[in-house]
């Protein structure tokens, strides 16, 4: 069995509103997203890494478990029906 190691870089969005004949369809470029989250996680680096001693969390085993979650995203498929209102997302 092979693990996937990167988080999900695309998503689909596909909307469809009640009274509306066909959907909107969007692709929605996550890797801008993971772009953003890692400048931020740089900058919290040497704070979370002052938190993980204080509370004697392994620090690699936890980084591991936090890309595991990440990278187990990619084929979410949610899909949510209220009367004619329709919404899809899947995450490639």
């Amino acid at each position: 069995m092979k693990t996937a190691v990167l988080p999900p870089l695309f998503a689909t969005l596909h909307l469809r509103p009640a009274g509306w004949r066909f959907g909107l369809r969007l692709w929605l470029p996550l890797f801008l997203l993971w772009l953003l989250l890692l400048t931020v996680l740089i900058l919290a680096l040497p704070l979370l890494l002052v938190a993980c001693l204080i509370f004697g969390v392994d620090v690699w085993r936890s980084a591991r478990a936090v890309n595991a979650i990440l990278a187990a995203l990619s084929g979410t498929h949610v899909e949510v029906a209220h009367g004619d209102t329709h919404v899809l997302i899947h995450v490639h």
